[in-house]
């Protein structure tokens, strides 16, 4: 059975209820975000899996500075360890010529999905790549479409002795990309604040305080308040600004949240703005739909 390239919004997304499930949260504003062309400083291939009727996709991106970053989207009534285990060794296998350039693959997916790719990593001949630490677990927090429409009756304003901007690439990418724990290289964090929305937080002075931006996939993400500016609600403020952005343009709004990030993790279970995305079932039975991000780095040995 072949994996697909593929490149229609209806191909991933379902009419009615449906659209609103949070698996789709993710994979509208990816598709929406490259059908606009705004954003071109990488390359996006999507592949469907089964080829006649896909139920389960994944996303690739990548650059000459950026190693492939592979997202799984799992059939909408959830992972299917039997499907993935025959679409993964042929998305490897797709991509066998992109990843002899690289020496660093990253894949994000829900955890399940992550150990059955890590599984078929680890069991390339001669295991050219292994698992190195890098993120922890973390719970994907979205905004339904009433808590969306609600963002946007939001005033946002700054906190007093600070003003918001758009993050300037020249000016603020070097202090960013240095207290990025995951960023990837310099010129793909300068390229995310030139073409994507983001929002940053200067003292009266003009210096950089806080800041938070986005990636091509369509998360809010890297929120970093420096600690000397930190308790002044300038997280929360900018985290809805950048959050605002998508929400007015009629895209979707999610984050991912390390679940050993105690204080934000449990701010956005209380927020009315946020939905934690968890698992089918009454309330006793739910639990949170944890993904993960795993690097694997091949081997110098």
């Amino acid at each position: 059975m072949k994996i697909s390239p593929t490149t229609c919004i209806d191909d991933y997304v379902y009419a009615g209820e449906k659209r609103e499930l949070p698996e789709n949260n993710l994979l509208e504003n990816t598709l929406k975000l490259a059908i606009s062309s705004e954003f071109t400083a990488t390359n996006l291939e999507v592949y469907g899996y089964p080829d006649a009727s896909p139920q389960c996709y994944f996303f690739v991106e990548y650059s000459d500075v950026q190693c492939p970053l592979i997202i799984v989207r799992n059939p909408l009534f959830g992972p299917d360890l039997s499907l993935l285990k025959e679409a993964i060794p042929l998305v490897v296998a797709k991509l066998s010529d992109l990843l002899a350039k690289h020496n660093t693959l990253l894949m994000s997916g829900d955890e399940a999905t992550s150990d059955e790719f890590e599984r078929h990593i680890s069991s390339l001949p001669g295991t050219p790549f292994q698992t190195v630490p890098f993120l922890s677990s973390t719970g994907v927090f979205y905004m339904t479409q009433t808590q969306r429409e609600q963002l946007l009756k939001e005033k946002l304003d700054a906190p007093e002795g600070f003003t918001f901007e758009r993050a300037d690439a020249d000016r603020d990418a070097e202090t960013i990309h240095r207290l990025w724990k995951t960023a990837l290289d310099l010129e793909v964090t300068k390229n995310r604040l030139r073409f994507l929305p983001s929002a940053c937080a200067r003292t009266e002075s003009g210096e950089l305080a806080g800041w938070a931006m986005t990636s091509r996939i369509g998360e809010v993400t890297n929120l970093y308040v420096l600690p000397e500016y930190r308790n002044r609600g300038l997280g929360k403020a900018l985290e809805l600004s950048v959050a605002k952005q998508f929400a007015s343009r009629g895209m979707r709004v999610l984050k991912y949240v390390e679940t050993t990030n105690t204080a934000v993790y449990e701010g956005s279970l209380r927020s009315p703005l946020w939905t934690l995305w968890t698992t089918e079932g009454s309330d006793e039975e739910k639990s949170p739909m944890l993904h993960s991000l795993r690097k694997f780095v091949r081997r110098s040995d």
